[in-house]
């Protein structure tokens, strides 16, 4: 076991090392590169195909080391390449919101129908257990698409995206460790390993400064949504000493800063009359760089929240769904909403320190 941990870990994060210095002379040299505008908060031109360097470290390592073990790897293989070729020709071309969740969902669909990669049951969830095939069907197939969009809202800061799937594969790693699951050990520590050379470069570099770009995000949120059904699946009726009760909503704790932004992004643009597909900067990120702090501080204090919201959903997993589900639902709302009244507060004490200014002068 091991040796397979070990073996994932370095062989990914190797060729993640050697990929992304010739992936950025190719991005600069075809001008794939992220210009600034009204939304991005850097400066300069930062070469955004960084999720080359992120896929192909990792399925190249992934293939490799998975070939020691028993498991579906061809239909995660399958899933990763299809979202990193839309994500690239998002990166390169650009396409419409709509018509890339529609190749999202051609791509989760094979692997869900003819590899019986799925769902199987809730857990009680909403007083839900058992799901008969056509659900279970519907029901993965958007639980994928919500996680691999989450994951790509949230890449609006050097290091958020690629932080979350190193936290969020490092706790799956290590449970799956802890239960023998080797194929899917074996996936979690090569995201791992193919992320933590970017997270280097796009978070500590400054004159080799590199974006993943939805090629990147895309890949991440893909292969955190399987590792998140393999989760749930395992506990169905697991023997095993580390089983997780209340599986789903330890699931959501894991990957709560995605989904909980992605959520309150979508309700307040619908709130506000707008497409939930049309970007601002409403999200947690901007919040925190609103405040004051720069990307690497806000980014450290979202990973920290992640972590925290981790050990609390294992730690809350014995108690009642309902009370599990408004703990974690309350307590987002609240932190979130403290941020958002702290910057409002903020602002206006600094419309009563110009105004004074303005009166001196006329």
């Amino acid at each position: 076991m091991y040796e397979l941990i070990l073996g994932s870990f370095f062989l990914a994060g190797i060729l993640g090392f050697a990929l992304i210095p010739p992936v950025r002379k190719l991005a600069v040299a075809k001008d794939l590169v992220a210009k600034p505008n009204h939304r991005t908060s850097h400066t300069g031109r930062i070469p955004n195909i960084g999720g080359v360097a992120i896929f192909s470290a990792f399925i190249l390592a992934f293939l490799f080391v998975s070939a020691q073990t028993d498991g579906k790897a061809q239909y995660i293989g399958f899933i990763a390449l299809g979202m990193f070729l839309i994500g690239l020709y998002d990166d390169v071309m650009v396409i419409s919101p709509k018509l890339k969740l529609g190749l999202e969902a051609l791509i989760v669909l094979l692997p869900v129908c003819v590899g019986d990669f799925r769902l199987t049951h809730l857990h009680g969830f909403f007083g839900i257990n058992e799901l008969n095939y056509i659900w279970g069907v519907l029901l993965t197939t958007f639980v994928i698409i919500v996680i691999i969009n989450a994951v790509n809202l949230i890449d609006g800061i050097d290091g958020l995206a690629a932080g979350v799937g190193m936290v969020v594969s490092l706790f799956f790693g290590i449970y799956f460790a802890l239960n023998g699951e080797m194929m899917y050990l074996v996936l979690s520590f090569c995201l791992l390993g193919a992320l933590l050379p970017f997270f280097g470069y796009n978070v500590f570099s400054r004159n080799k400064k590199i974006f993943m770009g939805d090629s990147g995000s895309l890949v991440i949120g893909a292969l955190i949504a399987v590792l998140t059904i393999k989760f749930n699946e395992i506990n169905i009726a697991s023997a095993s000493p580390y089983r997780i009760i209340n599986v789903p909503m330890v699931s959501i704790c894991v990957l709560v800063l995605p989904m909980f932004d992605t959520l309150r992004v979508f309700v307040i643009r619908a709130m506000q009359g707008k497409s939930p597909f049309l970007a601002d900067k409403n999200h947690l990120h901007h919040m925190f760089l609103s405040l004051g702090f720069n990307h690497k501080q806000s980014t450290g204090i979202m990973l920290t929240i992640s972590v925290a919201y981790i050990f609390a959903g294992l730690l809350l997993q014995n108690t009642s769904k309902t009370f599990f589900f408004l703990t974690v639902i309350v307590s987002c709302v609240v932190w979130s909403e403290i941020v958002r009244l702290t910057i409002k507060t903020r602002e206006k004490d600094r419309e009563k320190k110009v105004k004074p200014i303005f009166s001196e002068i006329m």
